[in-house]
């Protein structure tokens, strides 16, 4: 007997920490069950070609949004060239409706909603005794053109019976990977876009077992450890203890993201958070909508005020990596609206503002009341928001478009000192300014993606228009720094001041001390001189002060992230 668990991923650094949870828990069996990971970007055929070549008795398919269509077409290939073999599917995206897709794909022999550790295991130990399965409870299967829907298992009460994910083997795999583990299961909130909403309450594994899971894969070399906790901080104590816990290895290269409440956020928590090294901790908060309407319609709870303070304390640490998420298409908000909710959050200065839009995933309760809020989505995955009560198809696109502009400029990190400047006095606001770049963007190139260069001038032309009355020497200066802090040595553009010859009158040893008893030759194969129309004082990447008045700068490359002194001219 050999069974293979296996998923497509968005993306090749991802994995899918189901399949290994499901090995895991059928350890019994371990020597009989394999892993194979692949991406949506793969070729349903290749994918199947490849299944196929295990010859395996039993392929198990993790589902989700993302990876539905093409597992169903891999299904529906692998059935046809081996019509002996067992196709399971599990996952999110098949525990809604499991009787309408067997019904639809009479491919796939059973699925598995929900939890799916103890159903599996019954499974896999069934089939391997070759004895009869259809009772097992948990399975939805097809039986005489009829669709049997067995009762459900209970769900896990304590976590601590289930095994760590991830054998020795996988450990040795993993180092300067991104790993994802879960120390808790449920949420306790009731947001109606989301589908824990439909699971009420919090299940945890207990601390000594979480501590003891983090250090395999501390010591494994893994690149990020990303919780898949739907409110890593929804028990302070418990987070309290565990924060205090990951700072003991707060020398090792590597770092944790967590999704958080902010709202929630105590002194304490934020102070721990700013004794770590910068990276070392990473936020993701859902803010979704500031509009309290809004937030009242799809049921979540967030007092956006106590957010904006957690968020300005962290920020002010200046070492915590701050990820902020938006929801455009949501009940309730119009252009308008939106408009403010974004504004907020950018204000708020994240590393990473996410304009997401809506999915009408199946089972949520926003789907179930679609109609009566004049939603208006995709048929099929990824049940994208089309058109609302408030918001048209036509400003929806409007949306997406800006999303990749601020994709591009704003979380790329590389525009920082521009941006920085420009809303520092622009009173449009943040909205208003992406949303016509991303116009320019359209009048300027039918492209959608530019080289780094393309975007920079892009980017000063658009500056150059809509701030006519404004010294284009500042704006040209602005994207010089940002260029020079942010993007590969020796690739400045001509039009920015590049291939000039280098100025090596400066004493750098005056300035960075460990060009003191180097060569001039030594000393410049690490900095760079470059001219300035303006000297800027620099301080946690923001402007703190400015005067048009000519300098140069020193760019030292010493260190992972370039380092830059203005120097005034006497």
């Amino acid at each position: 007997m050999k069974i293979i668990l296996t998923s497509l991923n968005a993306r090749f650094i991802y994995s899918t920490l189901a399949l290994y949870a499901l090995k895991s828990y059928c350890r019994q069996f371990s020597r009989k069950i394999f892993i194979k990971e692949y991406t949506i970007n793969e070729k349903v055929l290749d994918i199947a070609g490849d299944l196929h070549r295990e010859k395996a008795d039993i392929i198990a398919f993790s589902c989700y949004i993302w990876n539905i269509e093409a597992t169903l077409e891999i299904c529906a290939v692998l059935k046809k060239v081996n019509p002996r073999l067992f196709i399971v599917l599990g996952g999110p995206e098949v525990s809604y409706d499991p009787e309408e897709i067997l019904k639809k794909n009479p491919w796939v022999d059973c699925i598995i909603p929900g939890e799916g550790e103890e159903t599996f295991y019954q499974l896999v130990e069934r089939k391997v005794l070759d004895l009869p399965w259809e009772d097992i409870s948990g399975l939805v299967y097809s039986k005489n053109h009829q669709v049997v829907k067995n009762p459900l298992w209970p769900l896990i009460k304590e976590l601590d019976c289930l095994p760590f994910p991830f054998s020795q083997e996988d450990l040795t795999h993993f180092a300067g990977k991104i790993v994802y583990y879960e120390s808790s299961r449920g949420c306790p909130f009731n947001c109606q876009y989301c589908l824990s909403s439909t699971i009420h309450g919090v299940r945890f594994f207990s601390l000594e077992r979480v501590k003891t899971d983090l250090v395999k894969l501390i010591d494994a070399g893994v690149k990020q450890v990303k919780f898949v906790d739907r409110t890593f901080n929804c028990n302070l104590t418990r987070t309290k203890e565990l924060l205090s816990f990951l700072l003991r290895f707060a020398h090792r290269k590597i770092n944790f993201h967590f999704e958080i409440a902010a709202d929630l956020l105590d002194e304490e928590i934020i102070d721990l958070m700013g004794q770590a090294p910068a990276g070392f901790f990473q936020v993701e908060i859902g803010v979704q909508s500031t509009n309290p309407r809004v937030l009242e319609i799809i049921q979540r709870k967030m007092d956006f005020s106590r957010v904006g303070e957690s968020v300005a304390r962290l920020k002010n640490k200046g070492n915590v990596h701050l990820h902020l998420d938006l929801i455009a298409g949501l009940p309730g908000e119009d252009m308008a609206s939106f408009e403010k909710s974004f504004n907020d959050v950018y204000h708020l200065r994240p590393d990473h503002l996410q304009l997401g839009f809506l999915k009408l995933l199946k089972g949520s309760g926003l789907r179930n009341r679609a109609e009566e809020f004049g939603l208006v989505f995709q048929d099929h995955p990824p049940y994208e928001i089309l058109m609302t009560g408030e918001m048209s198809f036509d400003e929806l696109v409007c949306l997406k478009k800006m999303e990749d502009i601020v994709e591009q400029y704003h979380n790329s990190g590389k525009y920082l000192y521009t941006l920085d400047y420009v809303f520092g006095w622009e009173k449009a606001g943040p909205f208003k300014f992406f949303q016509g770049l991303a116009r320019f963007w359209e009048k300027k190139t039918k492209e959608k993606m530019l080289r780094p260069e393309a975007k920079f001038k892009l980017l000063f032309q658009y500056l150059q228009e809509i701030y006519p009355e404004e010294d284009e020497l500042l704006f040209y200066d602005l994207l010089k720094l940002d260029w020079l802090l942010f993007q590969p040595r020796h690739t400045l553009p001509e039009w920015l001041g590049g291939n000039r010859k280098q100025d090596r009158t400066l004493d750098i040893s005056a300035y960075l001390p460990w060009a003191r008893r180097m060569t001039l030759k030594e000393i410049y194969k690490k900095v760079a001189v470059e001219e300035f129309h303006y000297f800027f004082l620099l301080e946690k990447g923001r402007i703190i002060e400015r005067k048009k008045k000519k300098c140069r700068a020193i760019i030292d490359y010493t260190h992972a992230n370039t380092g830059i002194i203005f120097v005034q001219e006497s």
